[in-house]
């Protein structure tokens, strides 16, 4: 089957490179972003809030309930691990204001 297919593999393993990329960028946000305590608790508590109101919607509208689960799970995971990939890539975008700019000009004389 894979012979009917060649391109497919190709493709496979280019998406699973990018992601194994993006995976990268992620923990690597994540070691810089520790939270403190207090923002620990607050996750935790409003992730557990956001799941438990998910739970209750999920037949009546199970879009909203799906991104209510993921939004409060991820509220929930970043309070209980307090490592934050959003603040860590803030942080680390913060950190280099300053950059090496190369300034080239050009002049032109008319006569």
């Amino acid at each position: 089957m894979a012979d009917c297919y060649p391109n497919k593999t190709k493709a496979m393993g280019i998406l699973d490179l990018t992601i194994d990329k993006v995976k990268e960028k992620i923990d690597e946000a994540c070691e810089h972003g520790q939270i403190s305590n207090s923002e620990r608790v607050l996750s935790v508590v409003a992730g557990g809030f956001i799941l438990g109101c998910a739970v209750k919607r999920v037949l009546k509208k199970p879009l909203t309930a799906v991104s209510c689960l993921t939004l409060g799970a991820a509220l929930v995971t970043r309070g209980i691990t307090g490592k934050c990939a959003v603040k860590g890539a803030l942080d680390a975008s913060g950190e280099s204001d300053e950059k090496d700019v190369t300034i080239i000009e050009h002049r032109h004389f008319v006569k």
